[in-house]
């Protein structure tokens, strides 16, 4: 398991690096808040909002691999972490492969897919049965897991604003192995509200 989690850490650097070699530009920075939720798709209020909150965050960039004026292919790099009351604290490190179409100017829609690394850690007190049959209180560094995603969004672009974007994306991603015994694979939704700034210069490509 442990090869397994370096090599996707090893593959989203080489992809990223790939990505900033062959498609370079002025790249933003990303900052997202989000509502974490142990839903599927189309469950809790509007079909995307869990109930009650468990509130999260993510910073990352992303790196064109074009520069179609409407149609855009780019490579994100992110970390995150949330907190989901009574269950766990999850840190997120992960990439997405993404298309971007750009209606005109200011709006966009667009959709990703993503993997990487979750790290959870316990979010409640942990205890475990001795052989003498009293229960004793355990600590935890948290485990290993891994993430796959899928994500539908949109975006609008203020020009006047130095180009800042301002966008809302609907993640759904499953955790695994989450507890081998009798949830291997958990699935998680999450509401995402950013805000993207042009940030990091870089070269252009012909």
């Amino acid at each position: 398991m442990n090869r397994w989690f370096a090599a996707v850490i090893w593959a989203m650097v080489a992809v990223s690096l790939g990505a900033q070699s062959t498609a370079e530009s002025l790249r933003p920075i990303s900052i997202t808040v989000f509502n974490n939720a142990t839903l599927l798709p189309g469950a809790g209020v509007l079909g995307v909002w869990g109930v009650p909150a468990h509130p999260g965050f993510s910073v990352g960039t992303e790196f064109r691999y074009n520069h179609d004026q409407k149609n855009e292919w780019f490579q994100t790099v992110r970390v995150g972490y949330f907190y989901h009351r009574y269950v766990q604290h999850g840190i997120q490190l992960y990439s997405e492969a993404g298309y971007r179409y750009h209606f005109g100017v200011p709006i966009d829609l667009e959709s990703r897919l993503g993997a990487g690394y979750l790290h959870s850690i316990p979010a409640a007190q942990v205890f475990e049965l001795s052989e003498n049959g009293t229960y004793t209180r355990q600590s935890s560094i948290g485990r290993p897991q891994a993430m796959v995603s899928i994500s539908l969004g949109g975006g609008y672009t203020f020009q006047n604003m130095g180009n800042l974007r301002l966008f809302l994306a609907y993640q759904v991603y499953l955790q695994m192995p989450f507890v081998k015994e009798y949830v291997p694979i958990l699935p998680n939704s999450a509401l995402h509200l950013g805000v993207s700034v042009p940030f990091f210069k870089q070269s252009q490509v012909p």
